[in-house]
């Protein structure tokens, strides 16, 4: 729970307010059983009317402003709690924003929503519990307990038998139910797994005709879910009983001891009337200890959860790393920062008109990912001077792709360097490393919404002249225009009403409106015609950013100054066309089986 103090120390004046108005109206529901028992001693059994009258209307004002006390709780526990609620739901999605490919892909998507959603909402409830009823339990139980001892002495034995045993049992609830609430939200998580997967998938489960195989898969998972909510309710429903059993004995006990007191006149009817009375207000408190109890519990299981993700470590490449130290011991070795390279308030560190002011270095660069054995990049090294562009090639798993995600710092390499504009990526700021980058990635996502909404997140602000150039450069805006709504055409989640090309096309005008100095294209054209890339090619080659291509094709790089071929992580080669022909075996086999 030390994750959430500071969030309800942010609304803490509403809290105390919360809390004075609960404690008010705890008063006024404790004295009532002292009021009633005046009235029957004082008024009844003296056949004092104007007593009774007096004390009657004593006891309507008592409740009206007692009332007022608790619809007033009830509003500000309610705002408190959603707005809470609210904060907390912000925090956790910035914060998993900010974690690194490495951090996310030791989380499950699903587990991640259901800390976000379920989890989130159970700490809302506690939250909106602690203001209503989780001090006034303990309030009316301690008053009460208090109240009946003055109130007669020997009326004390009886609670100092009942309290301690309901104590206890609800302390061996805590204990046991506890862990059953955490699997419960496991449980949930794993359920949520199952039907994220069969959503997203949905197209492969009808093609394949899976649909029994997905059933069943999600009958185990619901059934465990079931399984173990019915397991945690159970136990919850067997204590329950026994803490109402105990509170009920101590009222026949009561009423068993109250009848030698009244026959032998050492107790008045109005003290044992207050005594129930009081002994039915310890009763529902009790009770409602057990249910805050409860909802304790489920809300300790999720903040146990929800502050997984807070100490989590975000694995930003900003923050220091091994790799670091020896970047700077490379540094002059590997080019260094070239004089009059600066970092701009405006966040641009490609201002200077150097030739190194946006060129691309790896020096001897080894990477394996976060749990791998084995590296998937094995002493890397190439220079990409400014404004020229890169091709790579090689087979499936040479580690083209996780090449290009180490230049945007989505990983950081073992060991080695690799420089950005004559400066290590790990000493430059993240966001302004990655706001110099146009990223194309293989798997182009689409979100729902319109082409001009999906292309904007290259550049929020771009105008729809901009918009129109960039989907010309990337061969989008013929199709774009086809449909009647041009750019504000609605896209369905992931691109589901366009074809693999024109995701592909609607992916790099993304980029391209960007107008970055450095440009990373992830084999992002497999999915478009040879004539439409070659346009794409033509476009890109016009333009003034430092440019790397990962294609399948040698066509699409051949006429390029600078190829590299990667073969199981390793260079293999690196040249133009002319120089690899005559070097490198695996650009030759691919060249002929793509001419012969």
């Amino acid at each position: 729970m030390k994750h959430m103090i500071p969030y309800w120390r942010k609304y803490q004046a509403q809290i105390l307010l919360a809390f004075f108005f609960l404690f008010a109206g705890v008063i006024l529901d404790l004295m009532l059983p002292a009021i009633v028992s005046r009235v029957i001693d004082n008024g009844v059994m003296e056949n004092d009317i104007t007593t009774v009258i007096r004390l009657g209307f004593v006891m309507l004002g008592v409740t009206v402003v007692g009332a007022g006390f608790a619809i007033g709780r009830c509003i500000i526990s309610s705002r408190v709690s959603q707005q809470f609620g609210a904060d907390l739901r912000l925090d956790l999605f910035a914060y998993i924003n900010k974690f690194s490919f490495a951090a996310l892909g030791s989380k499950e998507t699903a587990g991640l929503i259901t800390r976000m959603t379920n989890d989130t909402s159970q700490l809302v409830s506690f939250t909106n519990s602690l203001m209503r009823i989780f001090l006034r339990a303990p309030a009316i139980l301690v008053g009460a307990i208090v109240l009946t001892v003055l109130l007669n002495p020997r009326l004390a034995i009886v609670l100092i038998g009942v309290v301690p045993i309901i104590a206890i049992l609800m302390y061996i609830s805590l204990k046991v139910t506890f862990p059953l609430f955490t699997k419960m939200q496991t449980a949930l998580d794993k359920n949520n797994s199952v039907i994220r997967e069969y959503l997203s998938g949905v197209r492969v489960v009808k093609a394949y005709n899976t649909f029994d195989q997905e059933v069943e898969r999600f009958d185990m998972s619901n059934t465990n879910l079931a399984m173990v909510s019915i397991k945690a309710q159970r136990t919850v429903g067997i204590f329950f009983p026994i803490i109402s059993f105990a509170v009920n004995m101590g009222l026949v006990v009561t009423l068993w001891l109250a009848r030698g007191w009244i026959y032998d006149s050492t107790m008045q009817v109005g003290q044992i009337v207050a005594f129930l009375n009081y002994m039915m207000q310890i009763s529902l408190a009790l009770r409602m200890i057990f249910n805050v109890y409860q909802m304790f519990i489920r809300a300790k299981a999720s903040a146990v959860r929800v502050g997984e993700i807070l100490e989590e470590d975000v694995g930003d490449s900003t923050t220091h790393h091994p790799v670091l130290n020896h970047c700077k011991s490379m540094e002059h070795q590997c080019g260094g920062q070239p004089e009059g390279t600066r970092l701009s308030q405006d966040g641009d560190i490609f201002q200077n008109s150097m030739t190194l002011n946006n060129c691309i270095r790896f020096k001897n660069v080894t990477f394996t990912y976060p749990g791998g054995s084995n590296p998937v990049l094995t002493d890397i090294s190439f220079d990409l001077p400014a404004r020229e562009m890169l091709g790579i090639l090689g087979s499936t798993g040479s580690g083209k792709t996780s090449l290009v995600q180490l230049i945007p710092a989505f990983y950081t390499p073992d060991r080695g360097c690799v420089m950005v504009g004559g400066k290590p990526t790990t000493e430059l700021d993240t966001d302004v490393l990655r706001s110099s980058i146009a990223y194309v990635a293989q798997q182009n996502t689409i979100f729902y919404g319109t082409i001009a909404d999906n292309i904007r997140m290259g550049k929020a602000d771009a105008t729809l002249e901009e918009l129109e150039a960039a989907a010309r450069k990337a061969g989008a805006y013929d199709f774009i225009m086809a449909n009647p709504a041009g750019f504000d055409t609605i896209v369905g989640q992931k691109g589901v009403n366009l074809s693999g090309g024109q995701k592909q096309r609607i992916g790099i005008a993304r980029a391209l409106v960007r107008n970055a100095p450095i440009l990373i294209l992830d084999d992002c054209v497999s999915a478009v015609d040879v004539e439409t890339e070659a346009g794409i090619m033509n476009a890109i080659m016009n333009d003034a950013a430092t440019c790397i291509v990962i294609t399948q094709r040698v066509s699409t790089v051949m006429n390029l100054k600078h190829i590299l071929v990667l073969d199981n992580g390793k260079v293999a080669g690196l040249g133009d066309h002319q120089q690899l022909m005559e070097t490198c075996e695996i650009y030759k086999e691919m060249f002929a089986v793509k001419y012969s």
